[in-house]
């Protein structure tokens, strides 16, 4: 009898220990599996601050260029040409007033002359 109280007492002590044991596992593991989220959530984190910062830094040079753009528009708009470009331009444009004009002439010398030979 003292032999099978001591069997009993042996194996209910080998059942808790595994209990234990299994249980310790158990939130080991648990614990384990929320230390490897909490890795990859910080893993996430980095990369995506690492792409903003990539793309807070194109926006910014995006920014700078088209700053400059309008910058240079303002000054061709405010009369960034130089007296030298404006006399250069107007003489242009009186010699290209002058080949219109002649060329106009021409054009209706043609036009009156095939208008006498469709009306013979």
């Amino acid at each position: 009898a003292a032999a099978a109280a001591q069997y009993i007492i042996n194996t209910v002590a080998t059942s808790k220990r595994t209990d234990t044991f299994g249980n310790m596992t158990t939130a080991a593991s648990n614990t384990i599996a929320e230390l490897q989220s909490r890795l990859s959530d910080l893993e996430l984190s980095k990369t995506h601050n690492d792409v903003s910062g990539i793309i807070q830094k194109e926006r910014t040079e995006m920014l700078l260029s088209l700053r400059k753009i309008m910058e240079a528009m303002k000054t061709d708009a405010a009369g960034g040409a130089s007296s030298k470009e404006l006399e250069k331009l107007r003489a242009e444009n009186e010699e290209l007033k002058k080949i219109n004009a002649k060329q106009n002439y021409r054009i209706e010398h043609l036009v009156n002359n095939l208008r006498g030979v469709v009306d013979k």
